[in-house]
């Protein structure tokens, strides 16, 4: 009898132990779960806001293309307008020129593209691309000294980057060549 009640308690027990390994375990799954739906909700709202900068960037450039054109035949007018005319008919051509090359501009800058000013200016990679060099001591190191083709930001980006011709001092390429013979001793 007393063996029976042994019994019975040890069963008791054993069943208790068992509920309260399953209750933990369940607590951990839940736990895990909760987890996995926060991580979720995290993301999703990630997603959203990928998505809304995407197509709010598209929205702000949607016109990038059309306008980059555009730039193009704004190059040739200004080639164009440039050329020296000598007689009165070529006079009123060039100002007919300039004018549409004026308007031009205005609807350009009305639509917040602006040209990129290289000339005499520090050459920056960022708007420029550097098609020839001039090697003029008088003048400072990487100084564009002319404008081959004119770039253009639209808003905030680079729509067509200047093709320029950038000063080097003969003194700088010597500093450098000096400098990387001193590196090919010291090897």
């Amino acid at each position: 009898m007393e063996e029976e009640k042994i019994d019975k308690k040890e069963k008791k027990h054993d069943k208790k132990h068992k509920e309260n390994i399953e209750i933990e375990t369940l607590k951990s799954q839940v736990a895990e779960l909760q987890n996995k739906v926060m991580y979720s909700q995290a993301e999703l709202i990630n997603y959203r806001k990928r998505t809304e900068d995407r197509i709010e960037d598209l929205l702000k450039y949607k016109n990038a293309d059309i306008l980059e054109d555009l730039t193009d035949m704004i190059d040739n007018l200004k080639r164009a307008a440039s050329v020296k005319a000598e007689s009165e008919e070529s006079k009123r051509i060039q100002t007919g020129i300039k004018m549409v090359y004026d308007q031009f501009m205005a609807v350009l800058n009305k639509y917040e593209v602006t040209e990129i000013e290289a000339l005499g200016n520090p050459f920056d990679a960022n708007y420029m691309e550097a098609m020839l060099l001039d090697y003029d001591d008088t003048k400072p190191d990487e100084l564009v000294t002319e404008v081959l083709a004119s770039g253009y930001k639209y808003k905030d980006r680079v729509l067509k980057h200047a093709i320029v011709k950038v000063n080097k001092n003969e003194k700088e390429i010597e500093n450098v060549n000096n400098d990387e013979k001193g590196n090919d001793n010291n090897e």
